[in-house]
């Protein structure tokens, strides 16, 4: 179970999306999907469209990288760890365990960054 704090837009996303009729939070889901076969075919369905959608953005901003939701979530994670936030909190915000599948996601910091880092201690 993880357990985060909402902030108003999350607030706002989920009344614009809530459905009395659907018991899942976001109209992906569906009580059609009953099976978990069904459940996972469709989020990859799903997810795949997204990652297609991310990439056209990427690519009309000349990003030298594919967008993916796998590239948003490695964001999400080092825009927390260079902002301070301890590694264990980040952990449970990505939902690892262990925290070492965590570090793995925030070993991509540059040379550049660790030596910036270094300086700091003189």
């Amino acid at each position: 179970l993880i357990k985060l704090p909402l902030q108003p837009k999350e607030i706002e996303l989920i009344h614009k999306y809530a459905d009395p009729d659907n018991p899942y939070l976001f109209p992906i889901l569906s009580t059609f999907h009953k099976t978990e076969k069904q459940q996972r075919n469709r989020i990859h369905k799903v997810i795949s469209k997204v990652n297609d959608r991310l990439k056209a953005i990427g690519k009309e901003l000349n990003l030298p990288i594919d967008l993916t939701t796998y590239v948003a979530r490695h964001s999400f994670a080092t825009s927390l760890k260079r902002s301070g936030v301890n590694t264990s909190l980040i952990c449970e915000a990505l939902g690892h365990s262990p925290e070492r599948v965590t570090q793995i996601y925030l070993d991509s910091f540059s040379n550049d960054q660790m030596e910036d880092a270094m300086k700091n201690l003189l």
